[in-house]
């Protein structure tokens, strides 16, 4: 796994890529975000410059959890403050879900929380990454290297495919004990509001910011925003233990 670790006061802050991203996607906001905090980020298995050992399932999520565990531990950085994007996000959900101890709080931005006809729609739309608009192209060349397209088109399968729309974790939402914070897009159509709604009836305490557009990607739409309403999470986070 390819992490990236910048030095820092404890706790740590774990930043957790979207679903066809990389360690890059945080580069506009690493380190500074952290607030003087170690922040770690890292690609997942089949991402950025981690290695393409396994198969893209919808048990990727189940992998991912056991993948943050063991890097969490292996880095002293027990418990964290995490920090997800999309699938990211998801990720985070489900270790302060399965493993609480290891978690501080979890911050999620354009979530996703069950299979949807909207992400879909939108993605059935998009087509196969070698169609895709030359930005994103070339954004996924950054990320991935030469190998992108193979990579994309992996995770555009699945997430097209009759699997996702079985999928869900709203039932373990109740199990989140940590503070929780969403940034979620109101007309977003990667990750509908449908989402975030989910959460606030799933998670007691639960504080969602809306922001009234359609980007999947809020928080670079409201960047200031974004990390005035992380530090106010991590401070009441760590308050409550401290």
């Amino acid at each position: 796994m390819y992490v990236q670790e910048h030095p820092g006061r404890d706790p740590a802050t774990v930043w957790l890529h979207h679903g066809v991203g990389s360690t890059r996607a945080w580069d506009a906001f690493l380190p500074a975000a952290a607030g003087g905090r170690r922040a770690i980020a890292y690609d997942r298995r089949g991402f950025g410059r981690s290695a393409r050992d396994r198969d893209f399932t919808t048990a990727m999520f189940d992998e991912d959890v056991e993948d943050l565990c063991e890097m969490l531990t292996e880095r002293h950085a027990l418990p964290a403050h995490l920090i997800g994007h999309s699938d990211g996000g998801t990720v985070a959900l489900l270790l302060a879900a399965r493993v609480p101890e290891l978690v501080l709080s979890v911050a999620v931005v354009a979530v996703h929380v069950r299979g949807d006809d909207t992400t879909v729609a939108t993605l059935g739309r998009m087509g196969p990454p070698e169609e895709w608009p030359e930005p994103m192209r070339r954004s996924m060349m950054r990320a991935h290297g030469a190998d992108w397209a193979t990579v994309a088109g992996r995770w555009h399968a699945l997430w097209t495919s009759p699997a996702f729309a079985d999928w869900s974790i709203v039932d373990e939402l109740a199990a989140v004990r940590r503070p929780v914070y969403a940034m979620h897009g109101l007309h977003d159509e990667l990750a509908p509001a449908l989402h975030a709604d989910a959460l606030l009836g799933a998670v007691p305490g639960v504080r969602v910011r809306w922001v009234d557009a359609a980007t999947h990607d809020p928080h670079r739409a409201e960047p200031r925003r974004f990390v005035a309403d992380l530090n106010a999470l991590w401070h009441d986070a760590e308050s409550r233990v401290g």
